[in-house]
């Protein structure tokens, strides 16, 4: 039996029955356990994930404080809590801003705006 750099186990000419069972067990275990973490399995690399977007739309942005300021809240897709992401922001033209963000709770934030006609698509990262 062959070990290979993940320490999953290849099987070699001559191995059979219970060892051949063993390793194919083992590999399977590993395979619904590992983490992608650069130890049991190769890191993932970020060209690998596809991004999550959402879009807040101009009919939410709602006054907030002074005159000519907004806010919208939003909330976060399945799955997402506002402490372990990272949030993008662009314009429908595509140019990348940086608004002010409040969280709200684990699953839900406010945006901020000086202009309550704004369309944004936000994506979000771990």
């Amino acid at each position: 039996m062959l070990t290979l750099s993940y320490g999953f186990k290849k099987p070699e000419d001559g191995d059979t029955g219970q060892t051949l069972f063993d390793a194919l067990e083992e590999n399977i275990q590993q395979l619904n356990d590992h983490l992608h973490d650069g130890i049991d399995t190769p890191k993932l690399n970020s060209t690998a994930l596809v991004a999550v977007e959402q879009t807040v739309t101009a009919a939410g942005w709602l006054a907030s404080g002074a005159t000519g300021h907004y806010r919208q809240s939003v909330t976060l897709p399945a799955g997402f809590e506002f402490d372990t992401i990272q949030i993008g922001f662009r314009k429908s033209t595509g140019e990348v801003i940086l608004p002010t963000v409040e969280k709200i709770d684990a699953t839900q934030y406010y945006v901020y705006s000086t202009d309550n006609t704004l369309i944004l698509a936000v994506v979000y990262g771990g």
